[in-house]
C-alpha cells in the first residue's frame, strides 16, 4: 500500500486513521525505534512507502500475538524487509492453523469416545482430552526431517494421499489413546505376554496393519521412524509413544511372531 507521493504536512493522523490505530500508538512505535518517519523542510513527519510497509508489518505481527519488544528486535535487523516480515506472519499463521487443526482433532476424538461410552462427567471429559492430546502428533521440522530420511518418496506420497474422514481420524486417534492408556495401567508390573497384554498388542498391530496396508517395507520404515523418534531427545517429546510403550509393544509383537500370528 503506497502512501501519498507528495507531502506538505505531517500526515501522521491520516496514516493512523487509515490503519485504524490511534496517533498515540503511532508515537509509541516511533519511541520504541520501530518507525522512523523522515521530516520535510517544514519539520513535518512524512510517511512514505517504506514507512507504511513497516507499519503494516508491526500491526500484522502484533495482531498475531507477537510482543512489541520482539517486533522491535526483528525490525532492527538490517536484513529485515517486507518479504521477511510476511514470512514471519506466514509462519505464525501456519502454526495457528496447526493448533486449530489439533484442537479440532481432539474434539472429534472426544466425540467418538463419548458416543462409544455414553455421557461423561466434566472431570472425565477433561481427563480424556488430556490423555488424547498425547496421541495427536504435531508436524514439526524435526519430525518432518526424520520422515524424509526414513520413508521413501513413494511412501510419503501414499501417506499424504490417504484422505481420512474426520470420523476415521477420530476413531484411529481414540483407539491409539486407549492403547497407550491401557499400557500405562499395566506398567511397571504388567506383563505384555499375559493374556491382557497380548490383547493390547493385537489391537496395536491391527491399527498399524490398517495404516500400512500390509506393506512390509512400509511397516519396517514406520517402526524405524518411531524407534528413532523416541530415542532422539530432540523429538522424543514430540511424539505420543514413550520408550515404555515401545518396549511393551515390541515384546508383545515378538511373542505374536513366535506364535505365528504376525509374520516376521
Amino acid at each position: 500500500m503506497a502512501g501519498p507521493k507528495k507531502q506538505t504536512a505531517d500526515n501522521s493522523a491520516a496514516i493512523a486513521a487509515q490503519f485504524g490505530i490511534s496517533l498515540k500508538a503511532l508515537r509509541l512505535y516511533e519511541r520504541l525505534g520501530m518507525l522512523n518517519a523522515p521530516r520535510n523542510a517544514a519539520g513535518w513527519r512524512v510517511y512514505g512507502h517504506a514507512e507504511i510497509e513497516r507499519l503494516h508489518g508491526i500491526l500484522s505481527l502484533k495482531q498475531l500475538g507477537l510482543p512489541l519488544a520482539r517486533i522491535a528486535k526483528l525490525l532492527k535487523s538490517r536484513s529485515t524487509d517486507l518479504v521477511t516480515l510476511l514470512s514471519v506472519q506466514e509462519d505464525m499463521l501456519l502454526e495457528s492453523r496447526r493448533e486449530t487443526e489439533r484442537a479440532l482433532t481432539l474434539i472429534q476424538i472426544a466425540k467418538v469416545r463419548v458416543q462409544e461410552n455414553g455421557k461423561l462427567s466434566p472431570g472425565e471429559l477433561a481427563a480424556l482430552v488430556r490423555s488424547i492430546s498425547k496421541t495427536v502428533i504435531r508436524s514439526t521440522a524435526e519430525l518432518e526431517a526424520l520422515a524424509q530420511r526414513i520413508y521413501t518418496p513413494e511412501q510419503i506420497a501414499r501417506f499424504r494421499s490417504c484422505e481420512w474422514s474426520p470420523q476415521d481420524a477420530a476413531r484411529i486417534g481414540a483407539a491409539w489413546a486407549q492403547i497407550y492408556a491401557d499400557i500405562d495401567t499395566m506398567l511397571p508390573a504388567g506383563d505384555p505376554l499375559s493374556k491382557k497384554g497380548l490383547a493390547i498388542v493385537r489391537r496395536a498391530v491391527a491399527l498399524i496393519q490398517g495404516q500400512t496396508r500390509g506393506d512390509k517395507e512400509f511397516w519396517n520404515n514406520a517402526a524405524r521412524f518411531w524407534q528413532e523418534a523416541i530415542a532422539d531427545p530432540h523429538t522424543s517429546d514430540q511424539v505420543p509413544m514413550t520408550r515404555a510403550h515401545w518396549d511393551f509393544l515390541a515384546k508383545g509383537m515378538e511373542e505374536l511372531k513366535r506364535r505365528g500370528e504376525l509374520k516376521p
